[in-house]
């Protein structure tokens, strides 16, 4: 859609890493899947071109920029920021820890079907080479912080919660579930809902909030142990971005 309208329609195309989101892309001959766009009735004269993710695939319209400018990477936004994040060998990986947690592992030139609840994805096309990852996606992760403060009122503000959690040396035996639309990566139940447990006489509020925090994490290593049982590749490095990594306590 960016590459259509800075062009102003001449030029129709999209990357490995976006159109293997789609559904209909096969990843592994790097074409549509004829059989899947029969399936669903998808002429497949109305898909874009895929080429690889480094490519100069046309030039802007003079008349936005003042001249053509060459258009030469597109990325998936979750792609783009393993690619950001330097995670360019088999093992590395990164998780983006906002509203949900997106974790990516670069596999590398080595498509894993995920036996675990990860998707495969293409990580990204370069230099005549294509690259892989798996990935999780987790539905809460900074939405947890954001409950703590407008529903439960228990903080004014995000950075409280690290103040708080770092006010008890451990949570007391609660936990808490943050399944507030169902859970994602790698259960993907839509009908599991939050819970609180372990609460006590003795449960104060900084108990509450570190739990959440802490919630946040076991999520995350869920997601990592389905990655390195899936590939058997051992998680070398994660790498971390998103609003949530101001928390010290978190990270």
């Amino acid at each position: 859609w960016l590459v259509w309208n800075l062009t102003k329609g001449k030029v129709h195309v999209t990357d490995y890493s976006n159109a293997s989101r789609t559904m209909l892309f096969n990843i592994y001959d790097l074409d549509w899947d004829d059989e899947i766009l029969a399936e669903l009735d998808i002429p497949r004269s109305m898909l874009p071109t895929v080429k690889p993710s480094s490519h100069v695939y046309g030039s802007a319209d003079p008349l936005i920029f003042g001249s053509e400018i060459p258009i030469a990477g597109i990325a998936g936004d979750q792609q783009a920021a393993l690619f950001g994040q330097a995670c360019y060998e088999q093992g590395m990986a990164k998780n983006t820890y906002g509203t949900g947690c997106f974790m990516l592992m670069n596999t590398g030139e080595t498509a894993v079907p995920s036996k675990n609840g990860l998707l495969t994805t293409i990580a990204w096309g370069v230099d005549d080479k294509v690259e892989y990852a798996l990935e999780g996606s987790i539905f809460i992760a900074g939405a947890v912080v954001q409950w703590l403060r407008d529903e439960l009122k228990i903080i004014d503000n995000a950075p409280q919660s690290e103040v708080y959690a770092t006010k008890v040396d451990d949570t007391d035996g609660v936990y808490l579930v943050p399944a507030f639309v169902g859970l994602g990566a790698p259960y993907w139940d839509m009908y599991a809902r939050g819970a609180i447990v372990g609460l006590t006489r003795g449960t104060k509020r900084e108990h509450i909030i570190r739990a959440a925090l802490e919630a946040i994490a076991y999520q995350t290593r869920d997601v990592l142990e389905a990655m390195e049982k899936d590939s058997g590749i051992k998680l070398s490095m994660l790498k971390v971005d998103g609003g949530a990594v101001r928390n010290n306590f978190l990270m």
